[in-house]
C-alpha cells in the first residue's frame, strides 16, 4: 500500500505534467469546457483530494472533500500509483473495478473523448 505522502507526490506530479503538455490541456479544455471540481478518494487510506480543472489545466491540490464535486474518481493507493506512472489504463482499471468514476452523464461522455 502507498502511504499518504506518495499519493500526494504522485498527484502534485500528475497536475505538473499536465501544465506542460500543451495539447493534452487543449483536448481538455475542448472535452470540458466549463470548470470542474474533480474529487480523488484513496479508498484504503482513508484520505481524498480535490482540484478544479478549467481550461485544460488542474489547479492546486487541496485536501478533504470539497462541498460539491463534478467528478469523483475514487481508487487505492496502489492503483492511484500505478496509473499515473503508467503502468496501468484508467480503462482497464475501470473495468475491473478497481477505480471507480462517478459524473454526470455528459461529463462522462465528454471524457470518453480523451480516451
Amino acid at each position: 500500500m502507498a502511504t499518504k505522502r506518495q499519493v500526494e507526490s504522485k498527484l502534485r506530479e500528475l497536475i505538473r505534467r499536465l501544465d506542460g503538455a500543451g495539447d493534452v490541456q487543449g483536448s481538455f479544455a475542448a472535452s470540458l469546457p466549463e470548470p470542474r471540481i474533480v474529487a480523488l478518494e484513496i479508498t484504503d487510506l482513508g484520505t481524498a483530494y480535490w482540484t478544479e480543472l478549467a481550461s485544460g489545466r488542474m489547479g492546486t491540490l487541496q485536501s478533504g472533500l470539497p462541498e460539491k464535486w463534478h467528478i469523483r474518481v475514487r481508487a487505492g493507493s496502489d492503483d492511484l500509483v500505478s496509473l499515473v506512472d503508467g503502468h496501468r489504463s484508467l480503462f482497464s482499471a475501470v473495468v475491473s473495478g478497481q477505480v471507480k468514476v462517478d459524473a454526470s452523464i455528459t461529463d462522462l461522455m465528454r471524457l470518453r473523448k480523451l480516451a
